[in-house]
């Protein structure tokens, strides 16, 4: 039955996605997206979640807010979180508190991170894929402020590299990197590039590496352990190298520090690179400080280029030239690892790149600002 048919069954849907559209990233209200929360909580769960925070609190303070008796909260999110849709954590002085996912990186990635592909898992995959294309993904590219920005390959050439535009740097100052089966291409199951290649670091995804325990009930958790594995900085190393010669893009968050993640990305399946080449917003991945120059000398017109660029940044000129349209170049520089002549590198670009936000908190505070919505979100008693 469709949710317009049953508007006091989907009550506690809506009050969740009330909340998450207030958030920085948004969530646009449509029917998709309360079958998406439909997937992830029952409406028990969805009820006492439309009630919580991104802040991790206390279950006794999340029980009062949503008028749930205490036995019968504590009951939920040990639930929820045990599904990893709920962050849950049993401090030192042994008090709960959870808080809410991000919608991204978070609800999204959280199902296909921690489950076994399946009919269902497939099925949430072809919501999510509806819900970009109907509303979510220009809302996820709104605003001035973009979430993600591009990071030269490791192996491109480049010259005096800022700390937080180097992608080995950004994995060795950063705890414990983990290797996840990309999201997207889970989600969306339309390409052949590399699955095992997407990078998250300790627990920032999911709410901070905060100290205490995990709540975590193993009866309850589905399909057994999350699907990663952690490697050493090493192995990491490795993997961004395969990655950019299969022609993915780094993606990292648009901070100088406090890094939560490395996405390799492709045109075909990924919330950031389809914001330009499937929604047509120019910007809704920021570039690096470098874009790619052609020496016009040594190209010799074999378009490996064309080819290799996520973006279509890159096109031949009459002569068999190659040209690079700048308004579109994210100076991630994976076309120069299939020039056989040599004739791209990266150059830092003439205009200076701004990398907004000190670390995470001040990127969402800045995206809120952009959007017209405070962050920290306020939570409204009366959802």
């Amino acid at each position: 039955m469709s949710s317009k048919n049953s508007p006091e069954k989907d009550k506690p849907y809506r009050a969740l996605q009330q909340l998450f559209a207030r958030h920085p990233m948004g969530a646009p209200d449509t029917d998709t997206f309360i079958e998406i929360l439909k997937f992830c909580y029952e409406p028990g769960e969805a009820h006492l979640a439309a009630h919580m925070t991104w802040d991790l609190e206390p279950e006794e303070v999340i029980a009062k807010r949503a008028g749930v008796s205490l036995d019968e909260a504590a009951r939920l999110l040990t639930t929820m979180a045990s599904k990893f849709f709920i962050r849950g954590v049993k401090r030192p002085d042994g008090v709960r508190v959870f808080r809410l996912p991000y919608i991204l990186p978070g609800l999204f990635e959280l199902p296909f991170g921690m489950r076994q592909p399946s009919p269902d898992l497939d099925r949430l995959g072809d919501l999510w894929e509806k819900y970009f294309v109907e509303a979510w993904g220009r809302e996820l590219h709104s605003g001035s402020i973009q979430l993600a920005r591009a990071v030269p390959a490791i192996e491109a050439p480049k010259d005096q590299v800022l700390p937080y535009e180097d992608a080995l740097q950004i994995v060795q100052k950063s705890s414990s990197p983990i290797i996840y089966p990309c999201m997207c291409r889970q989600a969306a199951r339309n390409c052949d590039d590399p699955l095992d290649v997407c990078m998250v670091f300790g627990l920032e995804f999911y709410g901070g590496n905060v100290p205490g325990q995990a709540v975590l009930d193993p009866a309850q958790m589905v399909d057994g352990p999350p699907r990663a594995r952690r490697v050493s900085v090493d192995e990491a190393a490795e993997v961004l190298k395969s990655a950019a010669n299969a022609g993915l893009v780094h993606c990292t968050m648009n901070v100088k520090d406090g890094f939560w993640f490395i996405c390799n990305c492709c045109s075909h399946a990924c919330h950031n690179l389809r914001g330009t080449t499937q929604l047509d917003i120019p910007h809704a991945v920021a570039p690096s400080s470098y874009w790619v120059a052609v020496d016009e000398d040594l190209c010799n017109g074999c378009e490996a280029c064309v080819d290799r660029c996520q973006v279509d940044a890159i096109r031949m000129r009459n002569d068999d030239i190659a040209e690079v349209d700048y308004e579109l170049c994210l100076g991630c520089g994976v076309c120069t690892l299939v020039c056989a002549p040599e004739a791209l590198r990266l150059e830092k670009r003439d205009d200076r790149i701004f990398t907004p936000a000190a670390d995470a908190h001040e990127l969402f505070v800045m995206l809120g600002a952009s959007k017209g919505r405070p962050y920290p979100v306020h939570h409204h008693l009366h959802v």
